[in-house]
């Protein structure tokens, strides 16, 4: 029987590969249209700027944070919601998928209502008579706001890996005796070393591009991202022309976008 030459590139990847390349040409077309209108500058003054490089190193660092504190309490969560059946942990983990749809500021507010210096805890403090010197602002503010939106996803995800262990390797693991430690090292961190990586590099990448966390719980240029160090470009230059700004933004809201700050 003559065998038919199988196809390079399977039928069912084609759609995958058109998107993908279709990403990637409006990406590209982006960058070569901003590199043509860019203004002529000494690229070599770029390298020399330490603010930028603050800049660059802040964003990597706090994204890189954001991911560690998220992923490693959500292995112990995951784990735990694995192993317990309670009342309550259906609502639970339907409370853990909100925070996907919660928007941000609704968040900011309620974190800062119970952190800030006129929240819960420093209200508690001053009953009990403890000096609260906590602020929300600044990379400790959104090291937390990131924990309370990437945690929970990272729970699920996690959850998902354990889940997906088959009832045979649970079987086995209880007819060879083991106790809650050997379960753990040889039926459970198996599947959970597979998906720690892949769920530490989303929250790193949703913490990389995060924008109105750190627009409303950053601490000035201390605590400043790439995207919101070109809001604060952006707001200067709409500052020096006063007709541009008024075109580009009619409300007037952006100019005192990054001047605001809730009053906590």
């Amino acid at each position: 029987m003559a065998n038919r030459r199988q196809p390079l590139i399977p039928r069912w990847l084609w759609p995958g590969l058109m998107a993908a390349g279709l990403i990637l040409l409006i990406a590209l077309a982006a960058m070569g249209s901003l590199w043509r209108h860019a203004p002529e500058s000494d690229w070599r003054s770029l390298w020399q700027d330490s603010y930028l490089w603050h800049v660059v190193r802040f964003t990597f660092w706090q994204a890189l944070l954001s991911a560690v504190i998220s992923v490693v309490p959500a292995i112990w969560l995951a784990r735990a919601l694995y192993r317990r059946r309670f009342p309550g942990r259906n609502l639970l983990l339907r409370l853990c998928a909100m925070t996907l749809v919660l928007p941000v500021l609704v968040a900011v507010f309620g974190m800062l209502s119970v952190y800030g210096r006129q929240g819960w805890l420093a209200t508690l403090c001053g009953w009990l008579g403890v000096n609260y010197s906590f602020s929300p602002y600044g990379l400790q503010g959104i090291l937390l706001a990131h924990l309370f939106f990437n945690m929970p996803l990272a729970t699920r995800l996690l959850l998902q890996a354990l889940e997906n262990i088959p009832t045979e390797q649970r079987q086995l693991a209880a007819q060879l005796g083991m106790n809650g430690w050997q379960q753990f090292r040889f039926v459970e961190w198996p599947a959970l070393r597979r998906q720690i990586l892949p769920s530490g590099a989303l929250v790193f990448m949703l913490c990389f591009a995060s924008f109105a966390t750190v627009l409303s719980l950053g601490g000035g240029p201390q605590a400043t991202t790439i995207e919101l160090a070109i809001l604060s470009g952006l707001e200067l230059r709409l500052r020096s022309q006063p007709r541009c700004a008024a075109g580009a933004d009619p409300t007037g809201l952006l100019p005192g976008a990054g001047s605001t700050q809730p009053a906590f």
